[in-house]
């Protein structure tokens, strides 16, 4: 199982791993080793190789790939930039030089960086938690200034491996090479923009704890049965909608169905039922009682079309309904199935989260960060997992934290989702995404039902975006995708 760790998490597994017999020059050894493979991916037979190290454990990392590359006949470079280093970095600079390698300086670095094919990034590891600064800055500025491609030893110098945050400077790679976990860093803030491509290495560290990253931990749905009926695969129920926005809970709907539900319900205002009886299609309608357009509390209407559904999204395309407080205490109190509150059902909640403590349904929050810092207050992204864990126990319920990199939690595990295209960052992904939890929950649960959907909306949005291309994609094609 592929995890994410904080910084903290991560030593901690060092250190007992050490307690195994695995020291210090063995780890250093074997992730210089686990890089091999992928770096000879990305050179040619005649590339000049630039390693650009710290004064730490990831420049003994680097220094130990350099020799390596050595030994197997590369033209390769130590560019060496701090002036003080521990004592793994020290040795493994005597033995590459003892083998022939030419350790330069900065200056020597800059003078030949049109030279190099490939530059190797092995300043600073994950510990990193200051500003960047002196010849580590210019080593990165250097680096970034190249023709070469750049591939980051752990994490790209200068990125704060707990939050994403760059440092003041940091290395914007082609590949980063991780090793025994990812880190949160990897993904968070501005991770996703200076990491690259991410390989995940095991340098026989085990790792247990730590979130889950939803690529290929998520569960595959069951088959369908030869022998069954629609009645067998959810029956949700999708109320939302408002005057001037009837698409949101169209998208929702057909997410549902695309995503496999058996039965999706339309429940929509009556005085704008208009507007969607030719575009159900699959879904049925019923029409609510409304004040001018906007769905109003009935306890009647509740009965009749929420209660007898398995799952019910509340929320899209609302608008600023002053009922909306009320219909959502209402199912929170009475509601058997899931509750999936999302959009304008996240901002009626403003101030008033109590009234979901002590709810009878299973309950899931969708909202996007600035919809959850409004609910819970304000965190920087290093403190993001936390607080969406914390938030999730705090209401017993799961929260889909929304983002570039999705935190999903139940209060206890954690899943994180970074599949997705920037194609989807348009009006209706997230009424789709919805749809697709609605479906899911039925059959996998809350917790695993909104991983999975988010991982393969994610998907689907890469795959309309290689279609497409990112400008050009639309929600309705992300569900064509699904």
């Amino acid at each position: 199982m592929k995890r994410i760790v904080t910084v903290a998490q991560m030593r901690e597994c060092e250190r007992q791993a050490v307690k195994t017999g695995l020291n210090e020059d063995i780890l250093i050894e074997n992730a210089a080793a686990s890089m091999v493979s992928v770096v000879e991916n990305e050179i040619g037979k005649n590339t000049k190789i630039a390693v650009v190290v710290g004064g730490g454990n990831n420049g003994a990392d680097g220094a130990s790939l350099a020799r390596l590359f050595l030994l197997k006949g590369y033209k390769v470079h130590v560019v060496k930039v701090a002036e003080n280093v521990n004592a793994a970095v020290s040795a493994r600079l005597f033995a590459f030089a003892a083998l022939g390698g030419k350790v330069c300086t900065i200056s020597d670095f800059e003078n030949r960086l049109d030279l190099y094919d490939l530059i190797i990034d092995a300043i600073f590891g994950v510990g990193l938690n200051r500003e960047v600064g002196g010849d580590f800055e210019k080593a990165i500025e250097l680096i970034n200034a190249g023709n070469a491609k750049i591939i980051s030893v752990d994490i790209p110098s200068g990125l704060n491996a707990d939050s994403g945050k760059v440092m003041g400077s940091a290395v914007k790679a082609d590949a980063t090479v991780t090793f025994a976990a990812y880190k949160y860093g990897h993904f968070l803030g501005d991770g996703a923009d200076f990491c690259g491509r991410i390989f995940l290495r095991n340098i026989g560290i085990p790792v247990s704890e730590g979130a889950i990253l939803c690529e290929k931990n998520v569960p595959y749905l069951p088959p369908r049965k030869r022998v069954s009926n629609k009645g067998g695969y959810g029956r949700v129920c999708v109320m939302g909608g408002c005057p001037t926005m009837t698409g949101a809970v169209r998208l929702c709907a057909l997410s549902a169905l695309k995503n496999g539900a058996g039965l999706v319900k339309l429940c929509v205002a009556d005085s704008i039922k208009d507007a969607f009886y030719d575009k159900a299609k699959e879904a049925t309608l019923a029409f609510m009682p409304d004040r001018n357009g906007y769905i109003v509390f009935d306890e009647a209407a509740l009965k009749e079309y929420v209660m007898p559904s398995d799952v019910a999204a509340i929320g899209m395309g609302m608008g600023a309904n002053k009922d909306l407080p009320a219909i959502i205490e209402y199912l929170c109190r009475h509601f058997d199935g899931t509750v999936i509150l999302d959009a304008d059902a996240l901002n009626a909640l403003k101030g008033r989260t109590a009234i979901l403590f002590g709810h009878r349904c299973k309950l899931v929050l969708t909202p996007h960060r600035r919809e959850f810092y409004r609910l819970f207050g304000e965190c920087g992204e290093d403190e993001i997992i936390e607080k969406t864990k914390a938030a999730a126990k705090e209401l017993n319920a799961v929260i889909v934290n929304k983002s570039n990199c999705t935190v999903i939690s139940d209060g206890n595990a954690v899943y994180l989702n970074t599949a997705g295209s920037p194609a989807m960052a348009k009006g209706g992904s997230g009424d789709s995404l919805v749809g697709a939890i609605a479906a899911l929950s039925v059959r996998l649960g809350t917790l695993q039902g909104a991983a999975a959907a988010c991982y393969i909306m994610g998907k689907a949005g890469e795959r309309a975006a290689e279609r497409l291309g990112e400008n050009s994609v639309l929600a309705s094609d992300v569900i064509d995708n699904i």
